[in-house]
């Protein structure tokens, strides 16, 4: 193990059954999603109130902390657009919520390979839409394939003229080609695995091309975001091209930071009781969004 690796994560990343791998082709999705899934749907955040809604038809739960202020966080969870759930991301959005003092909004968006590009992003803009209808969103958030879809509903809201605050993002899945040099010296090994995360793209894809402007986001148009605060992960493979997304925003004209969370591996966030730095990372981007909230 390489010695920049926390040593919270050493247990974790030496069971040769946390690494994601691709299923079998015979094995039942659903059984390979639960046990991939049980883990984080496991772990538990803050009490409070917690509702159910939907937007057209997209399952949406809100979070509610005491004394929420009118905002609204917009959160979208990953897990390379074919595991992760609502349930997954549960204690997540309570800490995000918690945190910011904001109502966190969650959507269940539909998976892939069943429902491929642009199923997510189409549900992610009916939540959207759904929320800025009555309410006003102070930012939209997100970790791994959750983040690319958080900057996707960020640039639809800036062409639909629906104002966001804050854009924040965990450790963003932001191309499809897997190849920087952090996937090249990382791409085993460290739980996120490279021919896990590549089936991922092919099932999230379809038949779609790989490098149209809103799956490949390096390519996009990214001048209209708002201010986007990343967090990435030193040990996490999707390192480079989270930090590569920041510096094109900032090329762009728009305004970006990125903070490189030494030691720390991709998920990390979702791992309180591994490592303090989760709900570090959680209140950094909570800084982010009371900063930038009207």
């Amino acid at each position: 193990m390489s010695q920049f690796v926390d040593s919270a994560f050493v247990s974790l990343l030496a069971d040769p059954r946390a690494a994601l791998r691709p299923p079998r082709a015979d094995r039942d999705l659903a059984f390979y999603r639960a046990r991939l899934d049980a883990p984080m749907a496991a772990v538990r955040g803050p009490a409070m109130e917690v509702t159910e809604e939907d937007a057209d038809g997209v399952p949406l739960r809100s979070y509610v902390p005491e004394e929420a202020d009118d905002e609204i966080i917009l959160f979208l969870h990953g897990g390379g657009f074919v595991i992760g759930s609502l349930d997954t991301h549960d204690a997540m959005c309570r800490a995000f919520a918690a945190e910011t003092g904001s109502r966190v909004i969650s959507v269940g968006y539909r998976l892939a390979p069943e429902a491929p590009f642009p199923a997510a992003r189409d549900d992610a803009r009916a939540a959207l839409r759904h929320i800025a209808a009555t309410r006003s969103i102070a930012a939209i958030a997100g970790d791994s394939a959750g983040g690319h879809l958080a900057v996707g509903a960020a640039s639809y809201a800036s062409e639909a003229g629906i104002a966001v605050g804050a854009l924040a993002l965990l450790y963003p899945v932001v191309d499809p080609a897997c190849a920087t040099l952090s996937w090249d010296r990382l791409r085993t090994g460290y739980l996120l695995e490279r021919d896990w995360m590549r089936w991922a793209w092919n099932a999230y894809l379809g038949s779609a091309a790989p490098t149209q402007t809103d799956i490949a986001l390096l390519c996009a148009d990214l001048s209209r975001l708002p201010p986007t605060r990343i967090i990435t992960a030193a040990a996490d493979p999707l390192r480079d091209e989270g930090e590569a997304l920041a510096a094109a925003i900032v090329a762009a004209g728009g305004v970006a930071s990125v903070d490189r969370y030494e030691g720390m591996i991709h998920g990390f966030a979702s791992l309180p009781m591994l490592t303090p730095r989760a709900d570090k990372a959680i209140a950094d981007l909570a800084g982010h969004i009371r900063q930038h909230s009207r």
